[in-house]
């Protein structure tokens, strides 16, 4: 497939996950976090150890994975008297850490980028904003949510492809659609295991609606019949859903199915044991898959960072005004023969 097919096929798999997240918003995000999220975790980190982890070297994604499994220990291992304090100041030195794998060269550089990430975090990392920032947020909606916005604008600014600005288009439409159109007769509360199984997720919810100056969801119903709980669980799931629906219809571009034939068997298997553990009980499920989650996230970091550097340099070119057309033959002569390269010429587009 061409990058216009993606994008047509990217904008029906939105549209659809819009739909379906009108419908069902609560199911939807359950069995797309269940059954879809293992299988993402799974070959994006394969994919990104084929890639290096979009870092300098592939030791620093080494030291990414060591953060991680440091976030599970705090969570189920390490008595200590404020783990999420010490869980939020390693999210934010592994965010800093990860910037300076991804972008800065000069080891003085890269010390000093941690140094500083270091002196913030021990100043941030008490703050019940930052802490719910880095914990609640990162690994949830701004994963899943900004940074796949920022990988369409970024694919559509380099490729120059209308189809991608328009995909971008639809995306912003559905996340605006939830909060403008609230159908009649959606407050129906779902079954007794979806409110159950749910309540895992609910501080998600209760969060966003806070940071959002949205009503409250203080009540034990709000979450599930509210205006505003209806809303934001329907934004919740599409952005679940629609996130890993785009990690699996670009095989094509990105190339992620390419790994070793063993390792594409192991991942099958223990997706196949992550379902199982889910559909056996969704909080022991949630338990064993909570170090796969963060990995990833983790291990993506250098790549969210090359993202954001990428689109800013793009949207730079656009800003740019074009050399004046005698600078422009002046610069070919200068280049010897006076005839542009192919490669040359490509990159001025």
């Amino acid at each position: 497939m061409n990058i216009t097919q993606v994008n047509v096929l990217n904008i029906g798999l939105m549209v659809g996950a819009c739909i379906a997240a009108f419908l069902f918003p609560f199911e939807l995000f359950l069995f797309a976090y269940a059954v879809l999220g293992p299988l993402h975790y799974l070959t994006q980190i394969s994919w990104l150890h084929s890639r290096a982890y979009f870092a300098n070297t592939r030791r620093d994604g080494a030291i990414l994975a060591a953060a991680a499994l440091l976030l599970v220990l705090l969570r189920y291992a390490l008595p200590l008297e404020d783990p999420a304090g010490i869980a939020s100041a390693v999210v934010l030195v592994t965010f800093a850490a990860a910037l300076a794998f991804a972008v800065v060269m000069s080891p003085l550089a890269k010390a000093l980028l941690i140094g500083a990430a270091l002196v913030a975090a021990a100043w941030v990392s008490g703050l019940d904003a930052a802490q719910t920032l880095l914990l609640t947020f990162v690994p949830t909606i701004i994963h899943v949510f900004v940074f796949t916005a920022a990988f369409i604008l970024y694919g559509s600014l380099k490729s120059r492809s209308r189809s991608g600005i328009a995909s971008l288009a639809v995306f912003v439409a559905c996340t605006v659609s939830f909060f403008v159109y609230r159908p009649v007769g959606a407050a129906v509360l779902p079954s007794a295991y979806v409110r159950n199984t749910y309540a895992l997720f609910a501080d998600l919810n209760v969060a966003l609606a806070e940071w959002l100056r949205l009503p409250s969801l203080a009540a034990p119903d709000d979450l599930y019949r509210s205006a505003t709980g209806l809303a934001l669980m329907r934004f919740i799931a599409f952005a679940y859903t629609y996130h890993y629906l785009n990690w699996f219809s670009k095989t094509s571009i990105i190339q992620w199915h390419k790994i070793p034939p063993l390792w594409s068997a192991v991942n099958v298997v223990l997706w196949l044991g992550a379902i199982a553990l889910y559909a056996w009980d969704y909080r022991i499920g949630m338990t064993v898959l909570f170090a796969l989650s963060w990995l990833h996230v983790l291990l993506e970091f250098p790549l969210d960072h090359r993202t954001f550097v990428g689109i800013g340099r793009e949207l730079g070119g656009l800003l740019r005004p074009p050399a004046p057309a005698h600078a422009s033959a002046a610069l070919v002569a200068a280049a010897g023969g006076g005839h542009a390269s192919p490669r040359r010429h490509g990159a001025r587009r």
